[in-house]
């Protein structure tokens, strides 16, 4: 009965310890994650609309919203920063006319996003608030219309000069496109050992 309480006692230490471990992993998961997302890519990548930069800053983490689905076709991408942060605006069009998203990823606002267009928070610029397929987004629906958008990692500012109708169709399509983002791979060893030696590593330091 003795050895059976220890061997109890041993089991239910070890999880513990290896659910503090998983929590560690996930978090430095989640901070490499960012990192890539954030990172501005090559230098040489500041104007471009070719395929391969355009699935090189999807591997960064970067969604790069082309709406083909809408038929719409990538007239030209740029990389810079608005407001301090990293973006990257994607410039569309079709036979109905053009849309422009900045995606913007690093330090975000969830409650008072940045638009991607002025550089200044929805706050200070009087939208109206409204919620899209569980996305939060801040709109004008004066022309062209402007929607500011709020994802878990993400704000994507939209622009267009097409009918403000279509406004919620595109703001639908870019979130499709961005829960459909790939996720980046996991560099770390997450075997059940390495997870429990993480754990302890945290516990004792």
């Amino acid at each position: 009965m003795t050895a059976f309480a220890a061997c109890v006692c041993v089991a239910l230490l070890t999880t513990a310890v290896w659910s503090v471990g998983k929590q560690v992993q996930q978090r430095q998961s989640a901070d490499a994650r960012s990192e890539a997302t954030w990172s501005p890519g090559p230098r040489g990548m500041v104007d471009t609309t070719s395929e391969a930069d355009i699935q090189s800053l999807r591997a960064r983490g970067w969604a790069v919203p082309g709406l083909a689905a809408k038929g719409y076709s990538v007239a030209d991408i740029q990389q810079s920063q608005v407001g301090g942060q990293p973006v990257v605006a994607v410039a569309l069009h079709n036979d109905h006319g053009s849309v422009t998203i900045v995606e913007q990823r690093g330090d975000i606002n969830p409650d008072n996003p940045m638009d991607g267009i002025t550089g200044l928070p929805v706050g200070a610029e009087g939208m109206h608030r409204s919620v899209l397929d569980g996305a939060r987004l801040w709109v004008d629906r004066s022309q062209p219309w402007r929607a500011v958008m709020v994802r878990p990692d993400a704000v994507y500012t939209l622009t267009s000069d097409t009918a403000p109708a279509t406004l919620a169709q595109t703001v639908s399509a870019v979130v499709a496109e961005d829960r459909g983002r790939v996720s980046l791979p996991s560099q770390k060893d997450e075997s059940f050992g390495a997870t429990v030696a993480d754990g302890l590593k945290e516990i004792f330091g």
